[in-house]
């Protein structure tokens, strides 16, 4: 008999500073089977979010052998996390930012890695949706994503697309729409990145599976307080993980599940916890159907 196990892994800036074969290895120890590589690593450094980070030392001969030393040990690298602001309104900054998403899509496609990610953006000090520039920043938005899907899709890549409730993508709903949207416009696939700890405020957790159950590329495990803008780890918000984990299964199972918002000190406790999750939503959907 199959034993049924959490897809789970730890996005690799968790252990930012380690070298690559030293987060690797913690990952392999702890058990993780998935990551997504960001460029937070002694020998892999380069990244900033919601900006634009260095890559002037970044080649891609680095991220392949960075995603080699994750392979090598039996932990798949499922996106590389880039994290920028695609709605800037500056016509020119926003330039700089679809330009760095380019050099990403290089980087993912010459290491076969099949996503990189991005929230939208915003604009520092002032994250929020404001009503007198929604509508423009929903635009600047599409129009990054529609230009950089293009360029994706030429060479395997996908981007996928993490909402917030502070952000231009507040919700499921509002994510879904510019999904199908995008494809109807100009023929291309946005996938989206499913962060409970993003959407908590907008949406109970089988709202997020309803709307974006046939988008989602992998999903955060992450969490956030109602009460609260900071993100927690998993299990220290308002997520119900048992009904979220219980949708998971019956939608998305096996898609990578990967820790988010927790620490090298606590990370191997909440892998503990997401695994506890399932487990008690596996088992709570066997008794409904014996």
């Amino acid at each position: 008999m199959e034993i049924i196990m959490l897809n789970i892994g730890l996005t690799s800036r968790t252990l930012s500073g380690t070298s690559v074969s030293e987060a690797a290895d913690i990952m392999q120890r702890a058990g993780f089977r998935t990551t997504e590589l960001c460029f937070t690593h002694s020998d892999l450094d380069g990244w900033k979010y919601n900006g634009i980070g260095d890559l002037s030392g970044i080649t891609s001969g680095k991220v392949r052998t960075a995603c080699g030393e994750f392979r090598s040990r039996g932990i798949e690298v499922v996106s590389l996390g880039m994290f920028t602001d695609l709605r800037n309104p500056d016509r020119d900054a926003r330039k700089k930012h679809i330009d760095y998403a380019k050099r990403y899509i290089d980087f993912a496609a010459e290491s076969d890695v099949r996503f990189i990610a991005t929230e939208c953006g915003f604009t520092e000090g002032k994250r929020g949706i404001s009503a007198d520039t929604y509508e423009s920043d929903y635009l600047n938005l599409k129009e990054s994503l529609r230009e950089i899907c293009l360029e994706a899709q030429k060479v395997g890549v996908q981007l996928t697309l993490e909402g917030s409730v502070f952000d231009i993508i507040p919700s499921p709903r509002r994510q879904k729409t510019l999904i199908e949207e995008l494809e109807a416009d100009c023929g291309v696939r946005l996938s989206a990145l499913l962060d409970p700890g993003s959407f908590i405020h907008a949406s109970d957790e089988e709202g997020m599976f309803y709307y974006l159950k046939h988008d989602i590329g992998y999903l955060h495990g992450c969490d956030r307080m109602l009460s609260a803008a900071n993100t927690t780890p998993l299990g220290d918000g308002s997520t119900d993980w048992v009904r979220f984990m219980i949708c998971y299964i019956k939608y998305t199972d096996r898609k990578p599940f990967i820790l988010d918002g927790c620490t090298r000190e606590n990370f191997a406790e909440v892998k503990n916890r997401a695994e506890d999750y399932y487990d008690k939503a596996f088992h709570t959907l066997l008794t409904r159907i014996m």
